[in-house]
């Protein structure tokens, strides 16, 4: 598969899924194996192995077995968190960093390959960009071990366990992947399928967490950036908007969940804001949700993470633009931020996604709709909204799903973790030339409103 995707003269969008699809379909034939699972435990069926390689390759965290810690063997956990990690950081990423370790050179299609996957605007600095993500991304995970070590502890006698716990955590929390392995700790025990419910009153491990989904969340180039430069002045523009929006979003959202129930405590709503925008670690039940958290949640959810980030989502930087651009249409005034006025293909861009993004939402919910009818639709769009931005947060009806509605529940996180535009982009033919050249046609005003 390593050669595989670096094969040229096929679209870049095209290697991007089916290296995707190849990893998810490995793991899925590995979970099937019966040593991923505990004795006394019935090896997964296709379509489940192949749920739970999905919400792991593209960091989800929904989940068809009930309590992992328990159900799933070392073997399995394994497994698990080394699609985790593939899927987080991009198989691709992984690849060229091994690649380029073994002294080879990347050629100017793969690194055409490389700019669509990390979401780049130019070839131009791709290699170096991947030495830094790998490299970042263990220093970080590094850290996190360490910390959730020393936060679970007092939740197990044997080190091994809660090494073993940490790990995990830690690189669930990192890649914003909401599945847990708490049932491994003694004193968590059956409980583990509560995800982070057990913990809501520990502050030790609230914090770590958070630290590790907002790290996750921001993008390695906006930690790059912040890394480098020190100087609020000196960010690139994507970084500021990334950072203002980020704070925006997990301070308003935990004040929007405190003000609709006020019975959550301010650590509860602050673990779950963050976790709305694609980690998945609930704190509260959402089955439990009242209808302004619910709302709240979806929103948030919705959004997701930043560019070029671990998480999933339409990400903050589309929703900023889409805000500024009709505060700027509202005024009568162009889009600008920051003293730069937005580029119109970034905002026709940002449009494209946000509608592809609804209308495969809006078509999932349909068909989840008509396989389980017996379901409430509020549940359904929760589920949906939470596959579709890899959030993995769910009001309790994934494990009843019927497998049509599975495979429909797997397509959206599979959707949502390569990206609406991605997907919809391996039409596109003409992948190898700028979409400025070309016949130009007259212009024509269309009736809107």
């Amino acid at each position: 598969m390593v050669g595989g995707i670096f094969i040229k003269n096929i679209s870049p969008y095209i290697k991007i899924c089916l290296t995707f699809a190849g990893v998810i379909l490995t793991g899925a034939l590995l979970l099937m194996l019966p040593i991923s699972v505990n004795d006394g435990y019935e090896p997964l069926n296709f379509v489940d192995a192949l749920f739970m390689s999905t919400t792991s390759v593209c960091v989800t965290g929904l989940t068809v077995v009930s309590n992992i810690g328990l159900e799933i063997s070392i073997f399995g956990k394994v497994v698990l968190a080394l699609l985790i990690e593939i899927g987080g950081l991009s198989f691709i990423t992984i690849a060229t960093f091994f690649i380029v370790l073994s002294g080879k050179k990347i050629g100017i299609s793969n690194r055409f390959l490389l700019k669509e996957s990390l979401n780049r605007d130019s070839v131009s600095g791709v290699v170096g960009l991947v030495k830094k993500i790998i490299i970042m991304a263990l220093v970080i995970q590094t850290i996190g071990v360490v910390l959730n070590f020393l936060a679970f502890m007092p939740y197990d006698d044997d080190l091994l366990t809660v090494f073993g716990v940490s790990l995990f955590h830690t690189v669930a929390s990192f890649n914003n992947s909401g599945l847990d392995i708490f049932g491994d700790l003694s004193l968590i025990g059956a409980a583990g399928n509560s995800s982070m419910i057990p913990f809501s009153a520990d502050v030790f491990v609230n914090l770590n967490t958070i630290f590790l989904i907002v790290l996750g969340g921001l993008g390695f180039i906006v930690i790059d950036d912040l890394i480098r430069t020190h100087n609020w002045r000196k960010f690139n523009i994507n970084t500021k908007i990334v950072v203002i929006t980020t704070l925006l979003l997990i301070f308003g959202g935990a004040c929007f969940i405190k003000i609709s129930n006020n019975e959550n405590t301010w650590l509860e709503c602050f673990l779950m804001s963050v976790s709305s925008r694609t980690a998945g670690f609930q704190s509260i039940q959402c089955a439990e949700l009242n209808g302004g958290e619910f709302c709240i949640i979806n929103f948030l959810m919705f959004i997701g993470a930043s560019p070029g980030s671990t998480g999933g989502g339409i990400k903050t930087s589309t929703f900023f633009v889409m805000m500024v651009t009709i505060f700027a249409y509202a005024i009568g005034k162009k889009p600008v931020v920051f003293k730069r006025t937005i580029d119109k293909n970034v905002i026709i861009k940002a449009l494209a996604l946000t509608i592809t993004a609804i209308l495969f939402c809006c078509i999932a919910i349909f068909l989840v709709a008509v396989f389980d009818s017996n379901l409430g639709v509020d549940t359904i769009i929760f589920e949906v909204i939470s596959a579709f931005s890899t959030t993995g947060l769910s009001m309790g009806i994934t494990q009843s799903l019927s497998w049509p509605s599975e495979l429909v529940i797997i397509f959206m996180m599979y959707f949502g973790r390569l990206g609406p535009l991605t997907v919809i982009s391996i039409i596109n033919k003409n992948w190898k030339l700028n979409r400025e050249n070309g016949i130009r046609y007259v212009e024509e005003k269309v009736v809107i409103g």
